[in-house]
């Protein structure tokens, strides 16, 4: 499926992102008219406040309103979501399914399938990796597709026997002999290769400082493990931030 780039910007966006995930959504703006072209639009002239997406679908074409070098402004504030976090808007792109009234659900819901897989294919993103809104923050969103039960059908259509090619599988990387090692304890205004190992197990911006955003990502990193949220990552942090590393390390085969 062609995607239209005639209003592709950088409006609400951050610069520098390494796509890992997809996360679908669903706009949720049921209005006349509210396609795709009409949301690529509105973003490209400045229109959203305080959001954006990489690519807009609905039941006839898609427009991408965003490089898929840039971080959009998606992902949200987390209500409990399980891959808050792990998934984020400097490591994911943004798919909204438009449902503007009077759409072919099954239409848009095939068309987004397709773009998700062509995505795919372009960025390297195995299906593990799609993940639904609510996944990542517990927003109930791609909401169409989750009121008709839809996410399994649609995990189906874009996995890669549905297109006739084989997708390297993954699985978990194995693992060396235990080492014992201890780690700098570090926070806010310290610099350094510890700062950007963290910073890389966190999947944000890689700086080699400790600066607010890293120090945001980690408070929610401790939120999410059980920890005391003071931005101090001393003996639990690492250990948390070692085995988030271990699960989420693949080596593909086939």
């Amino acid at each position: 499926m062609k995607i239209n780039t005639d209003y592709l910007s950088n409006k609400n966006s951050y610069e520098g992102q390494t796509p890992r995930y997809i996360v679908i959504h669903n706009t949720d703006n049921d209005n006349p008219g509210a396609d795709a072209r009409a949301h690529a639009k509105a973003q490209h002239d400045g229109n959203f406040d305080g959001m954006s997406a990489h690519v807009y679908v609905d039941d006839k074409e898609a427009y991408q309103a965003l490089p898929f070098s840039r971080g959009a402004w998606h992902v949200g504030v987390d209500y409990g979501g399980k891959l808050f976090g792990t998934v984020n808007n400097r490591n994911s792109i943004g798919i909204e399914m438009c449902v503007q009234k009077g759409y072919d659900y099954e239409k848009a819901f095939q068309n987004t399938a397709e773009v998700c897989r062509q995505i795919m294919k372009e960025l390297s993103i195995p299906v593990e990796r799609v993940v639904q809104h609510y996944d990542v923050c517990a927003k109930d969103c791609p909401s169409a597709i989750r009121a008709r039960g839809d996410w399994e059908r649609f995990k189906n259509m874009i996995r890669s026997e549905n297109t006739g090619e084989e997708e390297p599988r993954e699985q978990k990387a194995g693992l060396t002999e235990e080492v014992t090692v201890r780690f700098p304890e570090i926070s806010r205004g310290c610099t350094g290769m510890a700062v950007r190992m963290l910073q890389a197990m966190l999947e944000v911006n890689v700086d080699g400082i400790f600066g607010e955003e890293t120090e945001a990502s980690f408070c929610v990193f401790q939120k999410n493990t059980g920890q005391a949220q003071d931005g101090i990552c001393g003996k639990n942090g690492w250990k948390a931030a070692v085995e988030h590393m271990k699960a989420n390390t693949f080596c593909r085969t086939g």
